[in-house]
């Protein structure tokens, strides 16, 4: 049993400052099959375009569990007198995609083989989303286990049962795949901060405003970056509008959008875009 929690919002933000849905339509170049015998695509276009194809060409997910084991997760929240989560298909998504991607090629791990973590699934995958924290569960079972067996499985770990126990969290998404005999589950939870008005285009290539929706009213907008892999500010303003022809970046960039709380600024994480 695996699990993972990674708390995204960062108080204050000041010394990093200073160092420095549904899925928006893809080109039709970026069309792909979907061959997992070596994973997905690098590029992040790529990457998005063979989730979708393969997302939609297997016949390996068991939706009938994965709504049971939704079911159960919010009833031991409402038992715990936790609001219910929501179900989020860019969520669902991204959890489907580790899934089948660790049912074809037989392992068990947060990150994929080439190293893409639950974070990067979620960022590549949903358009809108501004989150604050992410965690995640999985488990690798018998194929023949029931929903209930899914579930304590999972609950059967302290760390899982504190993800799922976790107040702040406010979506999840689920992904049962079968192979090899097994069951693979990845179930994934967030706390979503609020959303981008519009989806964000997965290819910047002309200036782009986006209108950042913060649930928090409290939360004053102060603005945003756009990140590299290791944390490195590549471009940002106030203003919420980005020009292709300013980002310095080969093929992806991380959105967060920056909100402001009394004296402190934190960090929610939003979508990636691409130039290529």
């Amino acid at each position: 049993m695996l699990q993972i929690y990674d708390k995204l919002r960062t108080s204050p933000l000041l010394a990093l400052a200073a160092a420095g849905s549904t899925l928006a339509a893809l080109p039709a170049a970026a069309q792909e099959g979907c061959d997992l015998s070596d994973g997905y695509a690098d590029a992040l276009v790529s990457y998005v375009s063979e989730v979708e194809t393969c997302l939609d060409q297997a016949d390996a997910f068991l939706i009938e569990k994965e709504d049971d084991v939704f079911a159960m997760t919010n009833s031991a929240r409402e038992a715990a007198d936790l609001t219910p989560l929501e179900r989020r298909a860019s969520l669902d998504q991204a959890a489907r995609a580790h899934a089948l991607d660790m049912a074809q090629r037989n392992y068990a791990g947060h990150s994929d083989l080439e190293g893409r973590s639950h974070i990067y699934r979620m960022r590549a995958l949903d358009r809108q989303v501004l989150a604050s924290a992410t965690g995640a569960n999985i488990v690798v079972l018998d194929a023949t286990a029931s929903p209930k067996a899914v579930y304590e499985a999972i609950r059967s770990d302290s760390a899982n049962r504190a993800n799922i126990n976790r107040e702040g969290f406010t979506d999840t998404g689920i992904g049962i795949a079968e192979g090899n005999g097994k069951l693979y589950v990845v179930q994934m939870l967030t706390t979503v901060d609020g959303e981008l008005e519009s989806p964000l285009p997965l290819q910047i290539t002309q200036a782009t405003s986006f209108t950042p929706n913060v649930n928090e009213d409290s939360f004053r907008t102060a603005g945003w970056n756009l990140t590299d892999d290791a944390g490195n500010r590549l471009a940002g303003g106030k203003l919420m509008r980005m020009h292709a022809d300013s980002i310095n970046f080969n093929d992806k960039a991380y959105l967060d959008v920056l909100v402001e709380l009394d004296t402190d600024t934190y960090v929610l994480r939003g979508p990636m875009v691409s130039r290529q």
